[in-house]
């Protein structure tokens, strides 16, 4: 949830809302969790979606208030999902992969959208991203140099 944090801010009311919307959030029977943004570290809640928040995180464009939606809750009644919560069902996004230097096979292992350029990289045998992240799909690739 992002706020005019200028304008509350002036008024003094900036902790205020923010309290006021989390005690709102954690009443509804959908929620699962409800804090600031900026207390990410601070909160108890599973690794893997704690880890899934803080690389998602980025300070001028997230927002004030993080919330989970408890799984299996969907907020529309069309087909599919938004792939916008930590839940397996709803962040698994298949990847294929074909073409030139790319050896037929599957991985059941975890990967990340952000493994996708340095992926291409090391395919074309060329400089690494500049601030990359993510790390080479080595089982796509025919040979790959580590």
């Amino acid at each position: 949830m992002y706020f005019n944090t200028d304008e509350l801010e002036k008024n003094d009311k900036l902790s205020a809302v923010k309290t006021a919307v989390i005690r709102f959030l954690k009443q509804k029977y959908f929620i699962e969790n409800a804090f600031e943004t900026e207390n990410l570290n601070n909160q108890v809640i599973p690794v893997r979606v704690k880890n899934m928040m803080i690389n998602s995180y980025n300070l001028k464009r997230s927002g004030e208030i993080q919330f989970t939606s408890l799984p299996g809750f969907f907020d529309w009644a069309g087909k599919g999902t938004s792939h916008g919560a930590w839940n397996p069902y709803d962040a698994h996004i298949p990847l294929i992969w074909f073409g030139w230097n790319v050896k037929a096979g599957q991985t059941s292992r975890e990967t990340y959208m952000t493994d996708i350029a340095p992926t291409i990289a090391a395919l074309l045998k060329i400089q690494m991203p500049s601030g990359y992240v993510g790390k080479v799909i080595t089982e796509i690739a025919v040979s790959i140099e580590q």
